[in-house]
Formats: structure tokens, C-alpha cells, sequence
């Protein structure tokens, strides 16, 4: 069975030529991508190569010294973070820092009362999953 995957011509979600500086340091560099309507998207890279800072002037929290963002068609450099329509959980927050990578992934199954068994089988596919294999035992604070 193929399935064909089809992009919409507008992006959902564009962001074009931004940069973002904090004194003398760049920490994103005329960066652009788009985003269609519906995609899951990630970005990957090292700690410090400006993940965290593109997604905070995405959400609204930054501004770019350069380059331009747009949703639905709409810039909205200008526009408050409360009137973009877009979330973000802040990684400080979404992790338990007394607990490890293992058990921060465990705890909704936990909390869930899911069974002891499953719930192992279920963190150690997920751990894979995200590339974390190996790293179960380390603590958030030593993750980026």
C-alpha cells in the first residue's frame, strides 16, 4: 500500500532569514524553514546552536533583530505572544529534576497506575525511540 504525501504551496508556519543576538554573542544565525499545516516538526542539533531561542521568537517571548515570522500567512514579529496561537512547554519546567531520565519518563505511566511490566516495556521503547538509550540513569540537569 503507498500512500502519496502531498505539501500545501503556503506554509503554516515560515520562518525567514532570523537572527537573534544577546550582546556580541549570535545565538541564531539567518535561519529559515517552513512549516506546513499539520506537520510534525522538530529541531534537532546541539546544546547551545539556538534550539530553545528560535522557538521562544517562534512562541512570541523573543524578538528577532532580523528576518521575519509567519503563521497562517500572517507576520507576526510584532504581535504579543498571547495573541499568536501557539504554545510551548519550557523543558526546565517539564521535567522532574530529582528524578531521571527513566523516571521522568515513567511518571505519567505511573501516575496512570499502568502496570509495573507494561510500563517498563513502555519507557525503554520510548527511550530508544527518542535516542535516549543508554542515558536512563542520568539526571536533567546533565541533558540539553
Amino acid at each position: 500500500m503507498s500512500e502519496e504525501v502531498t505539501v500545501a504551496s503556503e506554509p503554516h508556519l515560515r520562518v525567514s532569514h532570523v537572527t537573534k543576538r544577546f550582546g556580541g554573542v549570535t545565538a541564531v544565525d539567518d535561519v529559515s524553514f517552513d512549516v506546513p499545516k499539520g506537520a510534525f516538526a522538530t529541531l534537532l542539533g546541539p546544546s547551545g546552536c539556538g534550539k530553545t531561542t528560535t522557538l521562544r521568537m517562534i512562541a512570541g517571548f523573543y524578538d528577532p533583530d532580523h528576518g521575519d515570522i509567519e503563521i497562517a500567512g500572517r507576520r507576526v514579529n510584532d504581535l504579543p505572544a498571547h495573541r499568536r496561537g501557539t504554545a510551548m512547554v519550557f523543558q526546565d519546567y517539564a521535567l522532574f529534576p530529582h528524578m531521571t531520565v527513566r523516571d521522568n519518563v515513567a511518571y505519567g505511566l505511573r501516575v496512570a497506575h499502568v502496570s509495573r511490566s507494561d510500563r517498563e516495556r513502555r519507557v525503554a521503547e520510548t527511550i530508544a525511540f527518542v535516542g535516549l538509550k543508554g542515558l536512563e540513569d542520568r539526571w536533567p540537569r546533565s541533558r540539553s
